[in-house]
């Protein structure tokens, strides 16, 4: 997961940016009186986001009572923020671009084509368009996490607003000595983490699969391997997979590329010819 800072958009005035063109009148007035629970409701987040306690906003969970409000606050979102040429569209568009690379920071591999509610809109509709509950995403993250939420602090997956765990590796990966030879990646936290944070990060690399998704990026990166490796004495073998893991950590410790070279550096079977398996 990469972090993000968080959008440094009011709540309040997106909010009101997107009923803005709301009809009817009186359906509009409507959406226009929630507004400071709305901007109660974000700041509540933002707290419970920052202590990494979504899960404390249970009462907030199908807020307002009368359904057919619940739904315009849904439409907030859908048809006043997501749709283009909304009145919220630009704020929409912000977030989005508001990744490196373009790469969705849940995986930190595929592109970004979505906004995710981390706080799902379906149950938190006074959360729709609170912007940092907004997230850009890739659709297989967003529709893989879909409608979930946290019911306790262990079950809620990283946020790339609050949460920055970058700079200790805590993704790795092993060689599975078979032909062709491959990696298996998995969770392997620091030693000092607390229980809460190392439950939080193997929700989330398996929430969002990402072992699954990781291992076919490096099967296909390791068949073009074996043939640059092929002719190189074990030495350079060693040497040349050390300086790409080396490279690779520089911008990111848990990128599956750099933990991948880790691996294979570090493993004598591979280094000694296995690279060749097929």
């Amino acid at each position: 997961m990469w972090s993000l800072p968080a959008p440094n958009i009011p709540a309040r005035a997106l909010y009101l940016t997107c009923v803005s063109n709301t009809l009817p009148k009186v359906k509009r007035a409507k959406l226009e009186a929630l507004e400071d629970t709305v901007a109660d409701a974000a700041d509540r987040y933002e707290a419970a986001a920052s202590a990494a306690a979504l899960h404390t906003l249970k009462d907030l969970k199908g807020e307002p009572a009368d359904k057919a409000v619940q739904e315009e606050l849904k439409k907030n979102y859908t048809q006043r923020m997501a749709r283009p040429y909304a009145p919220g569209r630009d704020v929409y568009n912000e977030i989005k671009a508001s990744v490196r690379f373009g790469r969705c920071p849940l995986c930190g591999e595929r592109h970004v084509e979505t906004v995710d509610h981390q706080l799902p809109k379906g149950d938190y509709p006074l959360l729709a368009v609170v912007p940092v509950n907004l997230v850009p995403a890739c659709r297989s993250c967003n529709a893989l996490k879909g409608e979930a939420a946290p019911a306790s602090a262990e079950e809620q997956t990283l946020h790339p607003y609050y949460d920055d765990i970058g700079k200790q590796q805590w993704l790795f990966a092993r060689v599975l000595e078979d032909a062709p030879a491959a990696v298996e990646f998995f969770v392997k936290p620091p030693e000092e983490w607390d229980k809460v944070l190392v439950a939080r990060v193997r929700r989330h690399f398996r929430m969002f699969k990402l072992g699954d998704l990781y291992g076919p990026h490096a099967a296909a990166e390791m068949s073009s391997l074996r043939h640059y490796l092929k002719g190189m004495d074990t030495q350079a073998v060693a040497a040349h997979l050390g300086k790409m893991a080396d490279s690779l950590f520089v911008d990111d410790l848990n990128h599956w590329r750099g933990v991948m070279y880790q691996a294979l550096a570090a493993n004598s079977w591979y280094v000694n010819g296995g690279f060749a398996a097929v």
